[in-house]
């Protein structure tokens, strides 16, 4: 995989480029992540065109303009603004946590430019009931008054690891070449965040259970959802609550974390190769 960027207009996007000579494949990490989170699933894909992102304010990625904020909308657009500005057809969308959300979301937005989706821990939009959102609403507004006023402050990688790991049942060398590209370095060698602290604010409001469906709906292509047995996410009660939503879906579950795809990079990478060949 080789470093490269893309230039979609107001905003560059950094990615990881194995070159292919096949259909596209686009790569979206899940939160706080970027794009070495997928790297381990390059030699599955050597068939295929595989571009794996760091969404905007993530990883290597311009940062949304001065008092914007991140919505699921608008990385959406940027997807949109990708694929446009390339002009690639039939893309498959491969993503993690969040990049699954948006890769679902974006096929049955624009079914004509997906062929298939895979995503690894999410079954569609995360959801809230009607009656939350003034406190979602509230939320949002205090969190993002908080950041507009961040400064820069010196990071330890060692130190951001063990954090990260206190968080979430991810492996230690997992967390740090994930948060390695998170991070950049001055002439003196002193480390700090390239990731927007504005990612860490809460969303203005999210999708109803309702809402949701009718999205997941409009799903046209091949969908692979693939669960961890250990994560928070509990993919398999999601999926056998949505399977209905769904034309053409199959859901498989590994033993694992969150990150399953890291940390069975086999077991998953060969499923994802046999999935996108018999398309």
């Amino acid at each position: 995989m080789i470093e490269t960027e893309f230039n979609i207009g107001n905003l560059t996007l950094a990615a990881l480029d194995n070159q292919g000579g096949g259909n596209v494949v686009i790569g979206l990490h899940g939160f706080l992540d970027n794009a070495e989170s997928l790297r381990l699933l390059a030699p599955y894909l050597q068939t295929h065109r595989f571009v794996a992102i760091d969404l905007a304010g993530h990883g290597r990625s311009g940062h949304r303009a001065a008092g914007t904020h991140y919505n699921q909308a608008d990385y959406l657009q940027d997807l949109y603004a990708l694929i446009e500005t390339q002009g690639w057809e039939d893309v498959i969308l491969l993503g993690h946590s969040l990049g699954g959300i948006l890769a679902s979301m974006f096929a049955a937005l624009f079914p004509e430019k997906v062929s298939a989706v895979i995503s690894i821990d999410a079954c569609g939009p995360l959801t809230e009931s009607e009656d939350t959102t003034p406190s979602q609403m509230r939320e949002a507004i205090i969190s993002r008054h908080a950041k507009s006023r961040n400064k820069l402050r010196l990071v330890d990688l060692e130190d951001a690891v063990k954090a990260r790991c206190k968080i979430s049942d991810i492996p230690e060398e997992h967390a740090r070449s994930i948060l390695s590209r998170n991070l950049t370095q001055d002439a003196g060698g002193h480390c700090f965040w390239s990731s927007d602290p504005k990612l860490r604010t809460k969303s203005t409001l999210r999708l109803t259970e309702k809402q949701a469906e009718s999205v997941m709906r409009a799903i046209v292509c091949p969908v692979l959802f693939i669960g961890a047995s250990y994560s928070f996410k509990k993919l398999e009660s999601v999926f056998s609550k949505r399977k209905d939503w769904l034309l053409n879906a199959q859901f498989e579950q590994f033993v694992g974390g969150h990150h399953i795809h890291m940390e069975n990079t086999d077991d998953i990478g060969v499923l994802i190769r046999q999935f996108v060949e018999q398309l």
